[in-house]
């Protein structure tokens, strides 16, 4: 179980690097009175085969972004608990209630999950560093034609790509005109 105070974002209650949403989850779990002694130590994160959309099987590719929905925290393990938080629910909705597990097949990915999430942070879910997250307006330091993302040191090239559309119009010409 990763130090949660590794992956604290720098201003109460705002994403940074780090998801305030989930450090305040985890935070919350850990310090559990009654389960959270148990919880630091039993804590998993499983990557959902059954895609949320058509139940299509998903492969895990460690080299893509990560779609949050298809993320489970099981506190207690695989082994000791059938209840389950859904991530997406943990990032965009700020809270998250339990639900029973059911028969789906999962690949427990917690060691490589919060390994990469306390080095790149938020770009687990956007590898392609599109910049569609709340909290990410520092996210890149421009440097002439170049960006370098803060939260995973990752560099980018600006390149300028021509686009020519051409439209196609039908018009009509009076007779005289064609001669």
């Amino acid at each position: 179980m990763i130090d949660i105070k590794r992956i604290k974002p720098k201003t109460k209650g705002e994403s940074d690097k780090y998801s305030w949403n989930l450090y305040r989850f985890l935070h919350k779990i850990i310090s559990n009175r009654d389960e959270g002694k148990y919880v630091k130590n039993q804590l998993e994160v499983h990557f959902v085969h059954n895609s949320w959309f058509d139940s299509k099987y998903l492969e895990f590719d460690k080299n893509k972004s990560l779609n949050p929905r298809q993320l489970i925290i099981l506190p207690l393990g695989l082994k000791n608990g059938r209840s389950f938080h859904s991530v997406d629910s943990i990032l965009t909705r700020n809270r998250s209630d339990r639900f029973a597990l059911p028969n789906w097949e999962l690949t427990d990915i917690t060691d490589w999950f919060f390994e990469t999430y306390e080095r790149d942070g938020r770009c687990i879910f956007d590898r392609s560093h599109n910049g569609w997250m709340l909290g990410a307006k520092n996210r890149f330091t421009h440097v002439n034609n170049t960006r370098r993302c803060n939260w995973c040191g990752e560099w980018h090239h600006k390149e300028i790509k021509k686009k020519v559309n051409i439209t196609r119009k039908e018009v009509w010409l009076p007779e005289e005109s064609i001669k």
